[in-house]
């Protein structure tokens, strides 16, 4: 079953959170309002495992990144012109996550990441949530595993 999130909710939900929040677990401002789309997709296997998958894609034209070819010698060879810093993209991206999970509910426990693909444009992380599906579960999100 396909669980989908208004990103207008969502945003509005995230910067209220992100308002409140306060003391040392102050999460990273929700910077990217209104130009990502996300979408949750979940999965609940036969023998209860919950599977899910959080794509994200940014709706802004991202501007041409020029690199600049660079002369190396020695040991610096090894060393490659690397794009773009997506510290700060990525760090929304594990914001989106944590508050589609907690609003959700699908991972009431936790989860463990099983995988990540991070690029400027969009972003997937798929993961398992900790505990087991109970009944109410598989009638919520329905089994496609």
């Amino acid at each position: 079953m396909l669980f989908k999130t208004s990103a207008l909710v969502f945003w509005a939900l995230l910067l209220a959170g992100c308002a409140a929040s306060t003391g040392s677990d102050i999460e990273p401002v929700a910077k990217y309002e209104g130009v990502i789309r996300d979408k949750l997709t979940t999965s609940i296997a036969e023998n209860g495992l919950k599977l899910f998958t959080y794509s994200v894609s940014n709706t802004r034209v991202i501007p041409q990144i020029t690199m600049q070819p660079l002369e190396l010698t020695g040991r610096d060879r090894r060393k490659r012109s690397s794009g773009p810093d997506l510290t700060e993209w990525t760090e929304q991206i594990e914001l989106g996550l944590k508050r589609t999970l907690a609003m959700s509910g699908f991972c009431r426990e936790g989860s463990i990441e099983i995988s990540r693909l991070i690029q400027a444009d969009r972003a997937e992380i798929r993961g398992e949530c900790t505990e087991g599906a109970t009944d109410d579960d598989r009638q919520r999100f329905g089994r496609q595993g």
